[in-house]
């Protein structure tokens, strides 16, 4: 739960990889970020790229290539898939609900660059909709609400008492819980 960018695309050029990574790699030092290059070598040998780590509390953003150019989950790094056409292993995305919204920023800005310069088809996602929309409001509201909601799912868990002892049962009492603390919310509203 909280506000994700996902993106999507394949490099324009791919011997324009290593520029892209020596770029990202700056952009990453003048931002004070700390970063990991992926290199092909004997151990991997499908993966190249860049992996981004913000300072605040943001998910990493994976840039990482297949040798056909396009973007790559980290997970598929992990677990060594390297299929043909793993549709979903074209799915990255970068959470930033913790983050300072000036990191959300960014990293859209980041993403229209790199749009415009090496990943032209590049698709992307804004669950804050700075990227669709340019409305930083927006992302404020999205952040607050689901802080909000993140707090309250926080409060129905730590009242839930007499732990049942299959998942199913676990759930059924954590929703109970959760729509007694509404109700009583409703109750104190009016």
């Amino acid at each position: 739960m909280g506000v994700t960018i996902y993106y999507q695309g394949q490099l324009d050029r791919l011997e324009d990889l290593p520029g892209l990574v020596e770029e990202l790699a700056d952009i990453a030092g003048s931002m004070a970020w700390e970063f990991t290059r992926i290199e092909r070598d004997e151990k991997n040998s499908e993966f190249a790229g860049i992996v981004l780590s913000p300072s605040d509390n943001c998910e990493s953003i994976s840039f990482l290539f297949d040798r056909d150019g396009r973007l790559r989950n980290i997970l598929d790094l992990v677990n060594g898939q390297i299929e043909s056409d793993p549709q979903l292993s074209y799915y990255n995305f970068v959470k930033t609900q913790f983050a300072e919204i000036e990191t959300h920023l960014w990293i859209v800005g980041l993403f229209r660059y790199l749009k415009k310069n090496y990943l032209s088809n590049l698709k992307v996602t804004d669950e804050g909709e700075v990227w669709e929309t340019g409305n930083v409001e927006t992302l404020r509201n999205k952040r607050e609400f689901l802080n909000g909601k993140i707090k309250q799912l926080g409060d129905a868990l730590s009242q839930v008492t007499d732990l049942p002892e299959n998942i199913e049962d676990l759930m059924d009492k954590i929703e109970e819980t959760f729509r007694e603390m509404e109700e009583g919310k409703r109750t104190d509203d009016s």
